[in-house]
């Protein structure tokens, strides 16, 4: 009976239970947003110029009315990366927003903003919305409504014309210095900044910071793409990553040697007879020939009396990795010019045979230095002549030309075929 007694109070107390739960849940307050005037993150920037560059609004333009924006975030502070930020961006420009607290807002968030009581300024260059309240400011239209970034090269960033948007750039790498680091201080919680550079030496800044959830992870060493959003402070340029799944830098680094020739196997003053080069003289019979002293190796070749002349020296066949885009650079030096010429060609056909004239070649634009007429030129770089146009195997020819009056001495070294 005592067990019984106590079974029917805990059934009761669970009638009494259920009766409280109902399906007239209270709906929560939804803040009065008036849409006001629409306009656009372009107009907040001629807005900025007109108030705040001008000195009008010098300290910041405080938005009184009611006035819309309709955006999408492009990145949220999720990661760590940023705090207390996000950035938006339309069809006509992108803005930081600097909220009053964490979170509420989320990459691919299609929203309309209200910017009244917002005030319009610039964190060390950087333009900005503050005191933006995720409740009151903003109102979310769809979620997941991801933007494409746009395809940019770091001398385009540099324009000034991507403060805040999203970007992608391509063939890109860490600089030497940064590679065995990580991203940022994840111990000690420290903003890291390191330089990725383009194959032209370009640079730009990845900021880091070492709350970031990727902060701890190794710098990569290839060389690849990464897609960020532009960040600017005073006079510097930066990119802040959203996320590793969107760094993808694994290929083969800027420079990287596919075939490389600084001659330091010729014979001082014989015919050059590197393995797998050919040294033909089509025209006349001067060779190209090795130079090889305690202060230099290179090819060498020195225009006789033949009446006419037209000698190649030709590279052994160059394989070009799949998806590789290769590029040549050499140095010439030129003495006693009287009209002789060197040209530098590419083949891909070309069979390996002592006779080049039944092969396609194709000039290549290269600088080729210029020859004092009664004494010896400077060593000239030939310049990075990509070779974007060939992804199979090539050889790469040097031809010169002359005649017994029309003749000049020309040297060949540091021959490079690398990534581009």
């Amino acid at each position: 009976m005592k067990y019984l007694s106590i079974s029917l109070v805990i059934m009761l107390s669970l009638l009494g239970f259920n009766s409280c739960i109902h399906d007239d849940f209270e709906e929560p307050e939804i803040p009065d947003m008036p849409a006001g005037n629409v306009i656009t993150i372009s107009d907040l920037r001629q807005i900025y110029m007109d108030s705040v560059i001008s000195g009008v609004h010098s300290e910041g333009y405080k938005f009184t009315e009611n006035f819309s924006v309709y955006c999408t975030c492009t990145m949220d502070d999720k990661s760590g990366n940023i705090y207390k930020s996000a950035y938006v961006q339309d069809n006509t420009d992108a803005i930081n927003l600097h909220l009053l607290s964490s979170g509420g807002i989320y990459e691919g968030d299609s929203i309309r903003l209200d910017v009244k009581g917002l005030i319009l300024s610039d964190y060390e260059n950087m333009l900005q919305l503050d005191s933006v309240h995720v409740d009151h400011n903003i109102m979310k239209i769809a979620t997941q409504q991801y933007l494409e970034p746009e395809l940019v090269t770091i001398p385009q960033i540099q324009t000034g014309n991507y403060q805040g948007k999203l970007v992608l750039i391509e063939k890109v790498q860490f600089e030497d210095a940064s590679l065995g680091d990580t991203w940022a201080d994840a111990e000690n919680l420290e903003t890291l900044n390191h330089n990725i550079e383009d194959c032209n030496g370009n640079t730009i800044i990845v900021r880091t910071s070492g709350y970031a959830d990727f902060a701890g992870r190794t710098i990569p060493e290839g060389k690849g793409s990464l897609v960020a959003i532009v960040g600017q402070f005073r006079d510097d340029w930066q990119l802040a990553v959203r996320n590793m799944y969107e760094v993808d830098m694994e290929g083969y680094r800027c420079g990287t040697p596919l075939y490389e020739e600084n001659f330091d196997g010729v014979v001082n003053g014989e015919a050059i007879a590197l393995d797998a080069w050919k040294n033909i003289a089509i025209e006349g019979n001067v060779l190209w020939m090795g130079m090889n002293t305690q202060t230099l190796t290179a090819a060498r070749i020195t225009p006789n009396s033949d009446l006419v002349q037209q000698t190649w020296l030709i590279t052994p066949q160059i394989e070009i990795p799949e998806g590789i885009v290769p590029a040549l650079e050499f140095e010439t030096r030129a003495a006693f010019d009287l009209g002789g010429t060197l040209k530098v060609f590419v083949s891909e056909d070309y069979d390996g045979g002592d006779d080049p004239s039944t092969a396609t070649w194709i000039e290549l634009s290269a600088t080729i230095c210029d020859a004092p007429s009664n004494n010896f030129g400077t060593w000239t770089e030939s310049g990075l002549i990509s070779l974007a146009d060939y992804s199979d195997s090539i050889h790469i020819a040097f031809r010169y030309d002359g005649t017994d009056t029309q003749k000049t001495q020309y040297f060949i070294d540091k021959i490079l075929v690398s990534m581009d």
